[in-house]
């Protein structure tokens, strides 16, 4: 009996030690798992931070790349601070965003809708526009250098109620101009990080509105440029024509007596002409008065009255008188027409024209300068090609070389014009056997005002205005000269493909 209770005792012995066992068991169990839940807890908190976090950072990333991809479009100035407006406000959780333009610290007016509101609409609110710039340093007439946060006080105005921060920056455009974005919120407080990131997209859009700015101020210094070409160009025209006509001036003395020669035959001839139709009066009154008196007249007698008055040297001389009047009309015509294609300024445009022509009209044009002491040979072939050019640029070059060439010559001598063609060139070869020049006079040959002739003689501009017009035809020119001996200009003309 007492064996059986030893063991019972025994037994129950064990089995508390066993209840006590699993009680400890149990206990730490607890405790772990009260530990893996603390930490899955946290865990979870932090996977929870860290999404939230990775989603402002998705939220950053996207806004970031939204406002550099509008910097590097094609988009104009105005869409692309818009743009910015809009997605800086939706970024920044704020429920309304300011756009304005100052010039010299005033607020230029607005012709479009500028104040932005969530979620995204542009609004005109003059109340709220007036109260707000009154936040902003309009005076300031730099860019800042950061987005400025400033707060906003419990006792502003009824249509800022409610709003705590404005965040504000400014930039420079063209002109003195200064452009103004400002961000209005009700938060507490305002993201440290975010304002960071705003910083990042206001690099962003200044270096948009600089590459605008700077392609608007070329495009605009191009429109100058053009401008400044287009205006030098019609004081070039302007110059060849000045100096066509004082070129005309110089010349009118010897136009005037080319023209006066034959209109001086011409008036001696109609004179003679004259004379001859009173002998005609003469003859027809002879015969009225032989019909009157013998009521007929014979073939003697009309002989007689024809013999009388010379009647057959009066039909050929009369006949000789009528084409001597018509070749000089046919000179003066010639003289005009040259003179009118001279002077004519034309538009410059570059057309098919003969040189032998051109030549031919510049020598009738020069030929008093040249036809008493000087002996002209023209060796032109009659079959040159044509050329692109204008002809009464050329033919002011042409005179001008004729011109020179006979003052070079001042005790006469002989003025040479000759032709070469090659593949793509017609070279021009004027000479003359005149004093010549010496390198010092070669060397400034082109410059504007120089002359070798007396004071009032030349304007100084004949060979370089000549120059000018060659280069505009691009006419490969060359001089070769000597003291002495006479000065050759070769003129190289393209030929037309």
């Amino acid at each position: 009996m007492s064996k059986s209770i030893s063991e019972l005792e025994a037994r129950i012995g064990v089995l508390e030690r066993k209840i006590e066992r699993e009680k400890k068991a149990r206990v730490m169990s607890e405790q772990h798992l009260e530990v893996h839940s603390r930490a899955l807890y946290e865990s979870n908190q932090s996977l929870q931070t860290s999404l939230a976090i990775a989603k402002k950072k998705q939220a950053e990333l996207e806004f970031l790349r939204q406002t550099s991809g509008d910097v590097s479009s094609d988009i104009s100035l105005q869409e692309l601070i818009t743009n910015t407006v809009e997605l800086t406000g939706q970024f920044f959780s704020v429920e309304c965003g300011l756009f304005i333009v100052t010039n010299n610290g005033q607020a230029l007016e607005s012709k479009v809708d500028n104040i932005w509101r969530a979620p995204n609409k542009w609004v005109s609110d003059p109340v709220f526009f007036n109260q707000a710039i009154q936040f902003l340093p309009l005076e300031q007439q730099e860019s800042l250098s950061m987005w400025l946060v400033s707060s906003i006080d419990d006792e502003a105005s009824q249509a800022l109620s409610g709003f705590k921060w404005i965040v504000f920056g400014n930039f420079a455009l063209l002109g003195g101009k200064i452009a103004w974005l400002a961000f209005f919120s009700r938060a507490e407080f305002l993201d440290e990080e975010a304002l960071s990131v705003l910083g990042t997209a206001r690099e962003h859009l200044l270096s948009g509105i600089t590459r605008r700015v700077t392609d608007v101020s070329i495009r605009k210094r191009t429109v100058e440029l053009q401008n400044t070409v287009d205006r030098l160009k019609q004081a070039e025209r302007q110059l060849i024509q000045s100096e066509k006509m004082a070129s005309l001036g110089q010349l009118a003395a010897g136009v005037a007596h080319e023209i006066n020669n034959p209109v001086g035959f011409i008036r001696s001839n109609i004179e003679m002409l004259e004379e001859y139709l009173q002998d005609y009066q003469g003859l027809h009154c002879s015969i009225a008065e032989a019909l009157t008196a013998e009521g007929q007249i014979d073939t003697q007698q009309y002989n007689a009255l024809c013999d009388k008055y010379d009647l057959a040297y009066i039909q050929q001389d009369a006949q000789d008188l009528l084409i001597s009047n018509l070749e000089g009309l046919d000179r003066v015509k010639e003289i005009v027409e040259n003179l009118k294609t001279f002077s004519h300024s034309g538009d410059g445009k570059l057309e098919r024209i003969s040189l032998n022509l051109c030549i031919e009209g510049a020598l009738k044009i020069a030929w008093n300068a040249l036809k008493y002491e000087h002996i002209v040979d023209n060796q032109l072939n009659a079959d040159l090609p044509q050329i692109l050019g204008n002809n009464g640029q050329l033919q002011q070059v042409f005179v001008n070389l004729f011109v020179n060439a006979a003052y070079a010559m001042t005790n006469g001598g002989k003025l040479s014009i000759k032709s070469t063609l090659t593949a793509d060139r017609l070279i021009i070869d004027v000479s003359d056997t005149g004093c010549g020049m010496d390198k010092k006079t070669l060397e400034q040959l082109f410059t504007p005002f120089f002359t070798t002739k007396p004071i009032g003689v030349g304007t100084g501009l004949g060979l370089s205005v000549s120059y000018a017009i060659l280069e505009s035809h691009n006419v490969l020119t060359q001089v070769h000269s000597a003291v002495g001996k006479g000065t050759q200009f070769s003129l190289s003309f393209p030929l037309p493909e």
